[in-house]
Formats: C-alpha cells, sequence, structure tokens
C-alpha cells in the first residue's frame, strides 16, 4: 500500500508526533495487521433506533472482503423495506492493498445496485450504475466507505495526522482526506470506551463522515457517524463482536 499523502501540519500530542519521517516507505498493505471478525450495530437517525447492521471481514485465500448488511427493526420494518448490502473485496499484493470489486445491492430498491470491477493491470475500473455502463481511470490505490478503516490503521501506524487519497463512491472516484482529530470517549452499550478519532471529507460533498476507533482493535470501528447539514445525524453503533481465531 503506497504512502498516503500528508500535509506537514501535525496537530498530535508530542508524545505521538514522528519525529523523523524516512523519505522512502514501505508499503503499508503487508504491515497492516488484518484479522477476520463479524460485528453487529445498531442503526440510529438521531434519536430513533431504525434499525441493525452486521458488518464482516473475511479472508478467502489471498483474497479479503469487507460485508455490510442492514435490515430495519421494530415498527420501521413495516413500512421500510430495504435491505441494503454491500461488499468490498482485496488483496494484498506488492505491497499495496488493491480493491477487486465493491458491489452495492438493494433488493427493496434495484435502483440502488450497484457494481465496481478493478482491473489494475489495465488501469481501469468498470463501473455499473443504475443500469448505465462507464469505464474510469485508476492512477493509484483507492479506497471505499468500507476499507476506509485500512487507510486509519496506516496512519496510525505513520502517526500521520492527515491522508488524502482517491475515494470510490457513487460510481466516480474522487478526492478524499482522512483527519486524526484527537482521542475522546465513546459510549458502547452503555459502557464509556476511550477512542481515537479520524473525520473524513469526501470531494465536494457537504457529508462529513466521523471515525470512532479502540487502540487495541484498529480495523473495528467503534462508532461510525453520518453528519449532513440540516439533517439528522446517522450513527453506527458497536453492540457485539466475535473475532475469528
Amino acid at each position: 500500500m503506497r504512502r498516503p499523502c500528508s500535509n506537514n501540519r501535525f496537530h498530535l500530542v508530542p508524545s505521538l508526533i514522528l519525529l523523523t519521517l524516512s523519505l522512502v516507505s514501505p508499503g503499508l498493505a503487508a504491515e497492516v495487521p488484518l484479522r477476520s471478525f463479524t460485528a453487529n450495530y445498531d442503526l440510529h437517525k438521531g434519536s430513533m433506533h431504525i434499525a441493525v447492521s452486521e458488518v464482516s471481514l473475511q479472508q478467502m485465500d489471498q483474497l479479503w472482503r469487507w460485508r455490510a448488511t442492514t435490515a430495519t427493526r421494530g415498527i420501521y420494518a413495516w413500512f421500510i423495506n430495504n435491505k441494503p448490502y454491500s461488499e468490498t473485496s482485496f488483496i494484498q499484493a506488492n505491497d499495496e492493498m488493491k480493491i477487486q470489486q465493491i458491489l452495492h445491492a438493494d433488493p427493496g430498491d434495484p435502483e440502488k445496485n450497484e457494481s465496481a470491477s478493478f482491473d489494475w493491470a489495465r488501469g481501469s475500473v468498470e463501473v455499473l450504475r443504475k443500469g448505465k455502463h462507464k469505464q474510469l481511470t485508476l492512477d493509484t490505490e483507492v479506497y471505499d466507505h468500507q476499507s476506509i478503516h485500512l487507510l486509519a490503521v496506516s496512519m496510525r501506524m505513520q502517526q500521520l495526522n492527515e491522508a488524502t487519497v482517491d475515494f470510490y463512491r457513487k460510481g466516480k472516484i474522487t478526492r478524499s482526506t482522512l483527519v486524526y482529530s484527537g482521542k475522546g470517549n465513546v459510549d458502547v452499550n452503555g459502557k464509556t470506551v476511550a477512542a481515537e478519532i479520524f473525520e473524513q471529507i469526501i470531494g465536494k460533498s457537504k457529508t462529513k463522515m466521523k471515525y470512532y476507533y479502540a487502540a487495541e482493535t484498529p480495523l473495528l470501528p467503534l462508532r461510525v457517524e453520518k453528519l449532513k447539514p440540516g439533517k439528522s445525524p446517522v450513527t453506527l453503533t458497536l453492540r457485539k463482536v466475535n473475532w475469528d481465531l
């Protein structure tokens, strides 16, 4: 994984500041400690508990795959029949993280079905979105809303406070910046847990994402927040996790 771009401003506490940076950095993909797990989350919109989600990271030979499924709960299931599913598969090769395929599907709303197939040898991405095909150009590693957690791990390993990368979203590859915003506490199942917080800005989107991680489980988000001006925040909060041995 190529080292993310970073600026020269460091806002980390002194004990975390990287005193020297090598001009030649090894690929980070081989260093990121990947571990299979299955986690369950509660999804809230504002104060309303509207759905439950399952997120997993699993290995299949040389391929790793993130999966996320969501199902509405309680009274909301009577009015909303959508069950969105997303999948991001990637491999680690030549010290790089290379996405192979991204899938989005929703039996309740076929218009949301989408696929992106990455051909790194040709440097292109074949996209099918809303029934239309198009081809995008690949320049460097690409992240999406699931693999972004790998970038957060890489930043902490390098003690970087900011990284700008290519990001796949809604059939396009845009630029996205992930910023380490410090430490804080997050409520998980009624317990206060110390977390490291990252904020993400995506292209020209007004939506901002926030991710909370425990230092001992960096790949597993404790909480994810989707914040958009004038809208109720959407939050995903960890309920339980099973680690594969």
